[in-house]
C-alpha cells in the first residue's frame, strides 16, 4: 500500500494524462472491491500527485484536461482508486506529463513567483533554489539580489533578470522528484 508523509492533503485539480479500459480490484473499509470501466491516469495540480481515477463513461475527455478531483461531486473523475509511482504510468501517460506540470505551472504563476521570491537556505551550505536545474550558486546569488531590489512580478520579470527559463527550471525538478528519488522534495509528495 502506497503511503504519504502528509495524508491529510487532497488535490483539488488534476490533469487527465491517460485513459483506458481496464479492471482494479481495490480494499476499502476491510472489503475488496472490482472497478471496470474507464480508468484515467491524473497528476495532481499543487502537490503533482500520481493517481487513478475511475472515469464517467457517459463524459467525453479532452487530451490534459483539468478535472476536479476533490471533495464533494465530480462530474468526470468518479472515484479515486489508488495512488500510484512514477513507474506504474502508461507510456501515453509519461508522455504527457511534462505537458500537463507545464500547466499546472503557468496556471499558478503566482504561487511559483512566489517560491523564487522566499525560498531560503535548505542548510547551511545549500540553497533551496540550488535544487533546481540550471541554478547554481553565482545564479542563486544574482536571485536573492535581485528579489531583494525588488521582488519578482511574473515569470518575464525572472527570465528578463535572471536569464534563466523559471518554467523550464521548475518542471524539471518536479519531473525529477516524480521519477527519481530524492534527498529533499519541493514539490512533489513523497509516497512511502
Amino acid at each position: 500500500m502506497i503511503r504519504f508523509k502528509e495524508d491529510k492533503f487532497i488535490e483539488e485539480y488534476g490533469y487527465l494524462l491517460d485513459t483506458a479500459e481496464d479492471t482494479r480490484i481495490i480494499e476499502t473499509r476491510g472489503k475488496r472491491i472490482k472497478i471496470k470501466g474507464l480508468i484515467g491516469q491524473i497528476v495532481g495540480e499543487e502537490r503533482f500527485t500520481l493517481m487513478e481515477f475511475k472515469l464517467n463513461e457517459d463524459a467525453t475527455y479532452e487530451e490534459l484536461e483539468r478535472l476536479y478531483i476533490g471533495r464533494g461531486e465530480r462530474l468526470k473523475a468518479i472515484r479515486f482508486i489508488r495512488y500510484i509511482r512514477y513507474e506504474e504510468l502508461t507510456y501515453r501517460a509519461r508522455e504527457s506529463l511534462p505537458k500537463a506540470i507545464e500547466k499546472a505551472i503557468l496556471i499558478n504563476e503566482d504561487k511559483w513567483v512566489n517560491f523564487f521570491n522566499k525560498a531560503r537556505p535548505l542548510t547551511p551550505r545549500t540553497h533551496t533554489l540550488e535544487l533546481l536545474s540550471l541554478i547554481g550558486k553565482k545564479t542563486v546569488m544574482r536571485i536573492i539580489e535581485e528579489r531583494e531590489r525588488e521582488p519578482f512580478k511574473d515569470f518575464k520579470d525572472i527570465k528578463n533578470r535572471i536569464k534563466i527559463d523559471p518554467v523550464k527550471a521548475l518542471l524539471d525538478r518536479i519531473m525529477s522528484e516524480l521519477s527519481e528519488e530524492h534527498t529533499h522534495y519541493l514539490f512533489v509528495r513523497k509516497i512511502t
